[in-house]
């Protein structure tokens, strides 16, 4: 089974735009299979206030859905990227120019936060036949019936296709994104044993992981942790991905 020992989250266009196939390429040279990347929108339901103001500097420094996706489009040395957006920017471009856009990039799935499976579904249905799947999102609320219903709906594509294409994402907390806010784990664990028995696809836990004994707890779940906001704020300060994020944190399985 595909295990990303992590999967951190990326604020495209902060510090800059002219950071990100930096930052992309420090990724992958640290073995990193796969990341995050957040497409910087105004007005994000499902970010708490790190990452809000993230995307802010970022639009205000001129990053566009357009311009994030024809900067990727030059990127040669990168992680798999899983796009992390809402759905009226990917609306507004339109299923066919996107398609063609994501063709050019590292871009190997979706994570639509406010698109509920079983809504757009023929837009769904058609990136995904493109090979862009939309990433399944599993929240605390999220009944197992409703849960088996997802991942027959967002099917896994199965061991040979990429864990960008495959992982369904198990939110940890209800609220928004933020570290530093004591999420309880002990039922996080419990609902990923559960998971796990609907289903073989990879598991990835995040909202409210920061410090390197969540990560572990994560990772003994038999789940690759999520690291966000700690990272997108160091990141701001003008520190790089290998100071955030050292081997030992990247690879301590």
């Amino acid at each position: 089974m595909n295990l990303n020992p992590l999967l951190p989250f990326f604020m495209a266009g902060d510090p800059s735009m002219e950071a990100l196939p930096g930052l992309l390429a420090d990724a992958k040279a640290l073995g990193l299979e796969a990341i995050e990347l957040g497409l910087p929108h105004s007005d994000p339901i499902a970010d708490g206030p790190v990452l809000q103001a993230a995307a802010h500097r970022a639009i205000a420094r001129g990053a566009t859905p357009m311009r994030v996706l024809e900067v990727l489009a030059g990127v040669a040395d990168s992680p798999d990227i899983i796009l992390f957006t809402y759905l009226n920017p990917l609306l507004q471009i339109g299923a066919e120019r996107l398609k063609r856009l994501l063709a050019k990039t590292p871009v190997k799935a979706l994570l639509v936060v406010d698109l509920p499976f079983g809504e757009e579904a023929s837009f769904e249905a058609d990136l995904r036949a493109a090979g862009y799947p939309m990433v399944p999102l599993l929240a605390p609320t999220t009944t197992l019936d409703r849960a088996a219903r997802i991942f027959a709906e967002r099917p896994d594509p199965g061991p040979s296709a990429p864990f960008a294409q495959r992982f369904a994402y198990v939110v940890a907390r209800l609220g928004v994104t933020g570290a530093g806010q004591g999420t309880d784990l002990a039922p996080v664990a419990e609902r990923v044993a559960h998971l796990k028995a609907l289903s073989g696809r990879p598991l990835a836990v995040g909202f409210g992981l920061s410090d390197p004994r969540n990560l572990a707890v994560v990772r003994a779940m038999g789940a690759t942790p999520v690291i966000g906001s700690a990272l997108v704020q160091e990141l701001a300060k003008g520190h790089t991905v290998g100071m955030v994020l050292p081997p030992r944190m990247v690879h301590d399985v």
